[in-house]
């Protein structure tokens, strides 16, 4: 009799007790393997995000190289040379480079800035041959090369910092926050430190590329000939 009760028991399925302690054990399970799955989604975003910034920003730091090691100053007629940066800022630069974008070799007029939603842009007004001399046309279409520029920390060097051939920095006017004329005939190289905002991730995904960028044509910028 004893022995049909025990049977009876062991047939009478999960006790209160065992069935609490199964639904705990579940309950550590579940955690664990949902805190797996969202730490694994939060770096496989974080690794897309910092690949795209890094793209991105290598991108845009090439295009600016390319540009900007180019630079050089615009003979003109009858007059002193135009130095090659005509406007020089810590967020926006409009300069004279030889770089071509075709078969014949003919100087461009470059402009970088940032926008509403700061995305460096660039445009390019091409020159007409005024005999041996060149002057520079209506800017094209602006084009984004990089996007979400992050901001300046309190600090932190700007976007475009211009040095002299001493490497001493230039310092912008604090009226028009530009280099004047004078400062501009100096300029021997531009150091470019590009901060890419982060994106696609609640983590800290920015990409930040520094830059110093010689200028060969400018080995004596004095705004003359070289």
């Amino acid at each position: 009799m004893r022995r049909l009760r025990d049977v009876a028991n062991r047939e009478g399925g999960l006790t209160m007790i065992e069935l609490l302690v199964a639904m705990g054990l579940f309950a550590v399970l579940l955690t664990i393997v949902v805190g797996t799955f969202v730490s694994i989604t939060k770096a496989t975003s974080f690794a897309a995000a910092r690949d795209t910034n890094t793209r991105v920003a290598t991108n845009g730091m090439d295009e600016l190289t390319k540009m900007i090691r180019s630079a050089a100053d615009n003979p003109v007629v009858g007059a002193g040379d135009t130095p090659a940066f005509t406007v020089a800022g810590p967020e926006t630069m409009t300069f004279s480079t030889l770089v071509s974008s075709g078969r014949d070799a003919v100087p461009q007029q470059i402009t970088f800035a940032l926008d509403g939603a700061r995305n460096l842009t660039e445009t390019s007004a091409a020159a007409s041959a005024n005999g041996t001399y060149f002057t520079f046309g209506t800017p094209g279409a602006a084009r984004v090369v990089t996007a979400s520029v992050g901001a300046t920390p309190s600090g932190g060097d700007p976007l475009f910092q211009y040095r002299d051939g001493g490497g001493n920095v230039l310092t912008p006017s604090t009226t028009t926050n530009q280099l004047t004329l004078d400062q501009r005939n100096q300029i021997a190289s531009v150091t470019v430190t590009l901060r890419i905002a982060n994106t696609r991730s609640t983590l800290t995904n920015g990409v930040v590329l520094k830059n110093t960028i010689g200028l060969p044509n400018l080995l004596e910028p004095t705004g003359s000939s070289t």
